[in-house]
């Protein structure tokens, strides 16, 4: 515990609350998953970035920063990966390790339902348009974050409209007309397209 405040008060009892730390297994399996991860990339690497041009110099060749990266990445996590197995190795409750090495993903649900989302929102740009699928993302995250009142719903088509001024004015980023508004009378693609 801790105490604050200005001398001469009552001092204020802060309770200090232990940071979550991952246990060892926990760590050792996110390690091992991310190594595989950049070994997959650095294997498509080569394949998949563009090829050196011929006036550079090597170093200028697209595939090296990410490459180096990844080596690195994976050399790390290759040494937390075998430090992994020696621990399962050595441990004698099997079932509390992997229990302890799994609760590494614990909070992985809803990341993946939040990235789903995302998915589908860059999706949706093509068919309704950035403003449209922006509102509609806006609206579905604050709503599965259990933000429903009114105050959270203006407060994220506000944010639609700030994020939509400021790729269109700001940064002078344009989509094509929306395919939605094909749908509509000429007036409404006419009037609206260009914005939304």
């Amino acid at each position: 515990m801790t105490h604050s405040g200005p001398a001469g008060t009552e001092p204020e009892i802060v309770e200090d609350k232990p940071e979550d730390v991952a246990p060892p297994p926990a760590e050792g399996l996110a390690a091992l998953v991310f190594t595989g991860i950049a070994l997959i990339l650095l294997v498509l690497a080569p394949v998949e970035t563009q090829p050196q041009p011929a006036d550079r110099g090597w170093y200028l060749a697209p595939v090296n920063w990410p490459v180096i990266s990844l080596l690195l990445a994976a050399i790390s996590g290759a040494v937390l990966s075998w430090q992994f197995f020696a621990e399962y190795g050595a441990t004698t409750d099997k079932a509390l390790f992997r229990r302890q090495a799994f609760s590494a993903f614990d909070g992985l649900g809803r990341a993946l339902e939040y990235s789903f989302w995302f998915c589908l929102y860059l999706i949706g740009i093509s068919y309704l348009g950035f403003a449209l699928a922006t509102l509609a993302f806006m609206q579905l995250v604050i709503w599965r974050a259990g933000l429903r009142g009114p105050k959270w719903v203006l407060t994220a088509a506000l944010m639609t409209v700030a994020i939509v001024v400021i790729f269109r004015l700001g940064i002078g980023l344009w989509f094509p007309l929306a395919p939605i508004f094909k749908l509509l009378p000429a007036w409404v693609g006419n009037t609206f397209g260009s914005v939304l």
